[in-house]
């Protein structure tokens, strides 16, 4: 809603004209096989004060092969408990190796606390390392 001339404008609508922004840096490591399990310490948790609030987030994940298997590595945002498309990937190699992957998100969020995370799937022979995981959510109230 715009801020008309004249219009007596209130503190909370002030502090909404500016967006917010959130980081968590992961830590420990996801062993694989896993579905869908938590990186440890990538969680955001907010409060969108206003129905219809939109956010962005930007999710980096890292991901490192011990041994030669196959399987795809998948990890992705959850918001809510629900994990969110699209998913990151990283092929297994046929080699040792290691793969840093990033996908973006963006949505609308009701009025209330909600809870973004990293949550990731490693196949054998993947470990996803949190300490090098990231998440960087930005939210945008309407005044």
């Amino acid at each position: 809603m715009p801020i008309l001339a004249g219009q007596t404008v209130t503190a909370g609508q002030l502090n909404r004209l500016q967006p917010k922004v959130y980081w968590a840096q992961g830590s420990g490591s996801i062993v694989g096989p896993a579905t869908n399990a938590d990186i440890p310490s990538a969680t955001v948790t907010l409060t969108a004060e206003t129905a219809g609030a939109t956010y962005t987030a930007v999710c980096t994940f890292d991901t490192n092969v011990t041994l030669n298997g196959s399987g795809t590595w998948l990890g992705r945002m959850a918001l809510d408990g629900v994990g969110q498309n699209p998913v990151s990937t990283m092929n297994e190699p046929t080699a040792p190796g290691r793969a840093a992957s990033t996908q973006t998100y963006s949505g609308t969020l009701t009025a209330g606390s909600h809870t973004l995370k990293l949550i990731a799937s490693p196949q054998l022979n993947q470990v996803t390392q949190g300490v090098n995981s990231s998440i960087l959510v930005t939210i945008y109230e309407v005044v």
